[in-house]
């Protein structure tokens, strides 16, 4: 399995940083640099506001994080992968896999 990840993906976490005003910007910042196995899916088609979106699923395997989330995302070779599902793989601590979905609103 160790063959099979052959791609970098980054891991992202939402921040906040006060913006002086009292209020709060919201941004993304990296948490890691990872190997992983990435492999699309399939895809399907979601309604976002006013218009009909195109979204292009994938599953991600790395090895096993404990503070990886379901608000987190990936970026893998300039695309945006939100995370919808983790899956600690036999409950063993080695894998995770997660279904990411590119296209969709985080």
């Amino acid at each position: 399995m160790i063959g099979g990840l052959r791609q970098r993906v980054k891991l992202q976490r939402r921040i906040s940083t006060p913006d002086g005003g009292g209020g709060a910007d919201s941004g993304w910042a990296d948490i890691a640099e990872v190997w992983a196995e990435v492999t699309p899916t399939g895809g399907r088609e979601a309604q976002q506001g006013m218009r009909l979106a195109s979204l292009t699923i994938y599953q991600v395997r790395l090895r096993f994080r404990a503070d990886v989330s379901t608000a987190d995302r990936m970026l893998f070779d300039g695309r945006i992968l939100n995370i919808r599902s983790l899956i600690n793989v036999a409950s063993r601590g080695r894998w995770l896999e997660c279904v990411c979905e590119e296209g969709a609103d985080s």
